[in-house]
């Protein structure tokens, strides 16, 4: 697991009253682990934090991620935070799950945006040929990045009920982030 070293968000120059510069070079992790569609912590994405809670004041987190091409997450369920997808380079396909169960998809190609609200089930799929890069923003910013950190290199096998169990329990209990294993990916 590689841990940023600051207690605050890393940055190359610091002003009065809290302004910066941030520093990609000591706010960057690429995240490992098994390999498999739907895997939770998306092998492969390379996270850089350019803002974290603790330099906004908890109101936002801002995140430059590369996602390599075909990947997706389980779909998922952020309770504490809404989410927004910039789309730089490439192609992301965004689909929320309402209330009552019924799938809307949104493709979003570079120079747009999706936004998904907290408490919808959601996943994404890069849809382009080659990776996709984004600015993802979480509002209000708190502590889900290290997410990211703490499950860098999970190894976690998709059939093993008892484990995708603990690990859904876990990432509900530390991050609020509520995995929905049991949904398909495909519509």
């Amino acid at each position: 697991m590689t841990e940023l070293t600051e207690k605050l968000t890393p940055a190359k120059v610091e002003a009065p009253g809290g302004a910066y510069v941030s520093d990609p070079a000591r706010a960057t992790i690429v995240m490992g682990g098994s390999e498999w569609d739907g895997a939770p912590q998306i092998p492969g994405t390379k996270l850089i934090y350019h803002a974290l809670y603790d330099r906004t004041d908890g109101q936002v987190t801002i995140a430059e991620v590369t996602f390599p091409a075909g990947q997706r997450p389980w779909f998922h369920i952020h309770h504490g935070e809404d989410e927004a997808f910039y789309v730089v380079e490439g192609q992301l396909t965004v689909t929320v799950i309402d209330h009552e169960g019924v799938r809307h998809k949104m493709v979003a190609n570079a120079g747009e945006m999706v936004w998904g609200p907290k408490d919808y089930a959601h996943s994404y799929h890069v849809t382009s040929e080659g990776p996709t890069r984004t600015i993802i923003v979480l509002t209000p910013g708190n502590t889900l990045p290290a997410y990211f950190q703490y499950y860098q290199n999970l190894e976690l096998d998709p059939n093993d009920p008892v484990a995708v169990a603990a690990f859904v329990k876990e990432a509900r209990e530390r991050y609020n982030l509520e995995f929905l294993p049991h949904l398909s990916l495909d519509d």
